[in-house]
C-alpha cells in the first residue's frame, strides 16, 4: 500500500455544513493548573516518567503505558502544522457557536476564511486544535512552524491562546515541493 499523496495529489474538497463551534474540553483536576499557565503565556502538559510522553493539557494517566503521570513540564509555543482545513466563506446563519449564529456575535465575518489546524509544538507528543491566523490560505501546509498567538491581557481561560501564526523563516520559504508535502 503506497502513500495517501501518491494515490490523491490534489485536495479533496467536502460541501457541507460544518458546526466549527462544537470542540469540547472535558475538565478535571489539572483544568486550574493548565489556565494558570496559560495566564502566564505558557503551555503545561504533563510527563510520563515511564516512557517520557509529554501532554498538553495535562493528563493523569499516560495513555501509552497507563502510569500516572506526576510530573509537569513547560513545552515551547512555537511548533508544526500536523493538519489543517481551508473553511469556505463564512456565511451568516451557517457556523454557529455555543448554540448561536457567530457572525452575529462577532466570532467571525461574513465571508472570512477560517483555518482550524492540529499543531503540534515543539517539545509535546501530542496536538493541539487552533485557528491559523495572519496567514494566506494559498501559504499554508503541513509542516509549517508556527507560533502561539496570545491574548493580549491573559487571564486565565482557554482564550488567552488565541490561535497559532506562521513563523517566517530565514531562507526564504518553503520551495514548492516542499508546499506539496
Amino acid at each position: 500500500m503506497g502513500y495517501i499523496k501518491d494515490e490523491r495529489p490534489t485536495t479533496m474538497m467536502v460541501g457541507g455544513s460544518w458546526n466549527i463551534g462544537a470542540y469540547k474540553y472535558k475538565a478535571n483536576g489539572l483544568l486550574d493548573e493548565y489556565l494558570e499557565g496559560l495566564k502566564e503565556k505558557k503551555l503545561i502538559g504533563s510527563m510520563c516518567m515511564g516512557c517520557g510522553k509529554v501532554i498538553v493539557p495535562p493528563r493523569l494517566v499516560c495513555g501509552r503505558c497507563h502510569r500516572e503521570m506526576t510530573e509537569r513540564v513547560v513545552v515551547s509555543d512555537k511548533g508544526t502544522v500536523t493538519t489543517f482545513v481551508v473553511s469556505p466563506p463564512i456565511e451568516k446563519g451557517k457556523v454557529k457557536a455555543m448554540g448561536m449564529d457567530a457572525v452575529e456575535l462577532g466570532l467571525f465575518t461574513e465571508g472570512e476564511v477560517i483555518m482550524p489546524a492540529y499543531v503540534q509544538f515543539d517539545g509535546a507528543d501530542c496536538n493541539l486544535n487552533l485557528l491559523i491566523l495572519d496567514a494566506d490560505p494559498k501559504d499554508v501546509c503541513v509542516g509549517m512552524r508556527v507560533e502561539a498567538v496570545w491574548a493580549e491581557n491573559p487571564v486565565g481561560a482557554l482564550s488567552d491562546i488565541e490561535g497559532v501564526r506562521p513563523i517566517p523563516m530565514e531562507c526564504g520559504g518553503l520551495d514548492e515541493n516542499q508546499k506539496k508535502g
